[in-house]
């Protein structure tokens, strides 16, 4: 049984007033005290930026009885300052999402705010999982355009809240899977409580040009990322996601490449 004193760093990518927040706020406040430490802006695509230059305002709001804190700054910044300075003591689990959007294969995760709130928080010492869930493409499409969901899509949301609950009270009961730094959790689009659940690796992804020139002005904009896969996706995050599974993939930052010897060969000196 998870233990009552657990203590969860909750953070995000989309901000205080993401729809998924309560209703996890709902869940995870079952299994342990929960510090809510999240921007005050949404903050997607940032990975792991810190906010070297400038002070970050703190304002500490409510929604629906929960005590919600937000930083004028980004999701690294709301995981460091909330293990560090916020948290009433040191974090049991940091917990960063749910987002509002896929973050499966290698590209969207080194792109990934939420990715990168859990980065901070095991770079501070504290075990992360990252959780992200995949919207249907029109509701996606919603979400960007105007930032609002369909109503349709409100038992989705309370499914991947339930989905995410569960497997916090086994990361807190069990640790995290074993040689892993963080674990990254995708949730896909017509997953249901029953849906099953896959340890997997991470898809190599990659994608070209993401912004197209102005027509008239000397500036680039954001157009769109399409991604492709480099290689088979067997045993990887898309490819569970694929079958409808919900994806559970370790990570461990080991960036280190094998050495060869013909590459000592060309490259050292003096040994």
């Amino acid at each position: 049984m998870t233990s009552a004193k657990a203590q969860i760093l909750l953070t995000n990518d989309d901000g205080a007033d993401s729809p998924i927040l309560v209703p996890l706020l709902r869940e995870l406040s079952g299994s342990a005290e929960v510090c809510t430490v999240v921007p005050a802006t949404e903050c997607s695509w940032t990975s792991k930026i810190v906010s070297r230059f400038e002070p970050l305002a703190h304002v500490e709001i409510e929604r629906e009885g929960f005590a919600i804190q937000t930083l004028a700054g980004y999701p690294a910044d709301c995981a460091n300052i909330g293990i560090h300075n916020l948290s009433p003591e040191k974090p049991t689990l940091l917990v960063s999402g749910i987002n509002m959007g896929t973050n499966a294969g290698r590209s969207f995760a080194l792109s990934s705010g939420t990715i990168g709130a859990a980065v901070e928080g095991f770079l501070s010492g504290v075990p992360s999982a990252a959780f992200s869930l995949e919207l249907p493409k029109e509701g996606y499409a919603l979400w960007r355009r105007e930032r609002r969901l369909d109503p349709a899509l409100a038992g989705l949301l309370e499914d991947a809240a339930a989905i995410t609950g569960e497997i916090v009270v086994e990361l807190l009961r069990g640790g995290l899977p074993e040689g892993a730094d963080m674990v990254t959790v995708n949730i896909p689009a017509i997953a249901s409580r029953e849906s099953p659940r896959r340890l997997t690796g991470m898809a190599h992804t990659e994608y070209g040009s993401i912004f197209a020139r102005h027509p008239s002005e000397p500036q680039f904009a954001y157009n769109s990322c399409q991604v492709r896969v480099v290689g088979d996706q067997v045993g990887s995050d898309m490819e569970a996601m694929g079958r409808g599974e919900i994806a559970i993939t370790p990570l461990r930052y080991s960036l280190g490449a094998p050495i060869g010897a013909a590459d000592r060969q060309r490259f050292e000196r003096g040994v």
